[in-house]
């Protein structure tokens, strides 16, 4: 019987003990997560985004999103130490920050 080091097996090949389940592969990630929230926020009802959703979003990084937030510079709710974001709000938000030729 192999080991669970043997170089001559393949990574995805390795033997697992009984218990041993691949969560990763089974659930969807944070991300994953996010976009299902974004996708559905405008035919479902009002949800809150965390850092992570607004991110994804606005298509900037998460630590972006905090320091805003942080500086009062984008919209946010602070729940005690979490803030989050109302996606409708964020949309507002940087379409009124537009800047050059409006748009039709």
């Amino acid at each position: 019987m192999a080991t669970a080091r043997d170089p001559n097996l393949a990574p995805d090949t390795r033997p697992r003990s009984a218990g041993s389940v691949n969560a990763g592969a089974m659930e969807p990630s944070r991300l994953d997560r996010a976009r299902d929230r974004l996708r559905s926020s405008a035919a479902g009802p009002r949800e809150l985004l965390d850092a992570e959703g607004a991110a994804e979003l606005l298509n900037v990084p998460k630590s972006w999103v905090l320091s805003e937030a942080r500086a009062g510079r984008i919209p946010h709710v602070r729940l005690g130490r979490y803030v989050r974001f109302e996606p409708d709000a964020l949309r507002a938000w940087w379409r009124d920050m537009r800047r050059g030729p409006s748009s039709p």
